[in-house]
C-alpha cells in the first residue's frame, strides 16, 4: 500500500514539473532582421499610460457612488447613495438616497437629480470644538491627523454629496418606486 501511495505521489509529481516546466517562458531566438531598427523606438518615446487606466481621468465608478454619504445644508449627514439611475444614453439623471430607518430596516429611497447633488472629493471636516483639558492635556490626548498628508491615488469616486435639502424634507418626499422590479 505505501509502495502504491509512494508512486502515485510521484507520478502527480512529475506531471506538476512538466506542466510548470512547459510555463517558463524561453528567449526569443535572434531574428535575422538587424535590431537596431527596433530597438531605439521604444527609449526615445516616453511612457505612455494606457487609455484604459481611468483613474485620474475625471471618472467616477458607478458601483463606488453606491453608499456616498450625502449631506444637508447644515453639513449634516440625511442618507446615503443607494442607486445610479441613468436613461438610455447612458447619461446620469439622478442618483437615489436612503433616508429614514435604522440599519436599512423601515428606510426609503427618494431621488434627487443628479445635477442637484453638489459632488466634492474633500471630507467635510467637523466644526471645531472647544478644547477640553487644560495644560496637562498637552501631551497626554489625542493629536488631531495632520492637514497635509502623503498624496493618494485618485479614489474614482467622491468622498460625499451635499444637497439643498434637509433630512426631514427628504423623509416628507415620495419615496422611489420601481416598475418591472
Amino acid at each position: 500500500m505505501l509502495k502504491r501511495q509512494v508512486a502515485l505521489t510521484s507520478v502527480g509529481f512529475a506531471l506538476l514539473t512538466a506542466t510548470a516546466l512547459a510555463q517558463t517562458s524561453v528567449p526569443n531566438p535572434p531574428s535575422s532582421s538587424p535590431p537596431a531598427a527596433s530597438s531605439p523606438a521604444p527609449a526615445t518615446q516616453p511612457a505612455k499610460v494606457p487609455d484604459t487606466n481611468l483613474a485620474g481621468q475625471g471618472k467616477w465608478r458607478t458601483s463606488k457612488l453606491i453608499g456616498v454619504d450625502i449631506y444637508g445644508p447644515d453639513d449634516k449627514k440625511v442618507g446615503d447613495v443607494t442607486e445610479v439611475i441613468v436613461d438610455k444614453t447612458g447619461k446620469v439623471e439622478m442618483v437615489t438616497v436612503g433616508v429614514g430607518g435604522f440599519l436599512g430596516i423601515g428606510s426609503k429611497d427618494v431621488a434627487i437629480p443628479f445635477e442637484q447633488v453638489n459632488w466634492s472629493d474633500q471630507p467635510i471636516t467637523p466644526p471645531a470644538s472647544a478644547p477640553s483639558g487644560g495644560a496637562g492635556s498637552a501631551g497626554g490626548g489625542m493629536a488631531s491627523p495632520p492637514a497635509a498628508s502623503a498624496p493618494k491615488a485618485p479614489a474614482m469616486y467622491p468622498d460625499h454629496g451635499k444637497i439643498s435639502m434637509t433630512k426631514d424634507q427628504l423623509k416628507a418626499a415620495p419615496a422611489v418606486t420601481y416598475s418591472g422590479s
